[in-house]
């Protein structure tokens, strides 16, 4: 039975096309080949269900049917992170990491608001909502080295 409970214990799970993505942000001029090799990587995917066959996702490539400038490529890592980790907890820390939680949260409440009577009241709180408040019992633990978050 201790085997049994140590087998569902936490693990980290980091796939390649994570790495990857996340390797790009500090290298926007050389995503373009990268990003390509995850869509390939995807489009070749033995793990797919059938229904998904019914469409093709090109690769990018220059002058064609982009154009590959510091903004696109930001845009395009940022999208391809968006559908290669969704459903993995990473979308709300990625928006955190690029500054643009506001901006795509309220948004997406603005679209809701039109479709859910219980989004008519929903905003989100530039520079609050980000980050959680840390605890007190923290807070006087660090003997005055931590602060708290702002607006908490």
């Amino acid at each position: 039975m201790e085997l049994a409970i140590k087998k569902w214990g936490n693990s980290a799970a980091v796939r390649l096309p994570s790495i990857l993505l996340e390797s790009l942000n500090l290298k926007l001029d050389e995503a373009l080949p990268l990003i390509n090799e995850i869509r390939e990587r995807a489009a070749h995917s033995t793990g797919r269900l059938p229904y998904v066959n019914n469409f093709k996702i090109n690769t990018y490539v220059d002058g064609t049917n982009c154009n590959w400038t510091q903004e696109f490529a930001r845009k395009a890592l940022r999208w391809e992170r968006r559908l290669e980790l969704a459903m993995e907890g990473s979308r709300f820390f990625d928006l955190v990491r690029w500054g643009v939680t506001d901006e795509v949260m309220n948004a997406f409440y603005a679209e809701e608001k039109t479709k859910r009577s219980y989004y008519q009241d929903a905003f989100f709180d530039a520079n609050k909502e980000e980050y959680c408040p840390i605890p007190l019992k923290q807070i006087n633990f660090s003997q005055g080295l931590y602060k708290q978050n702002l607006d908490y």
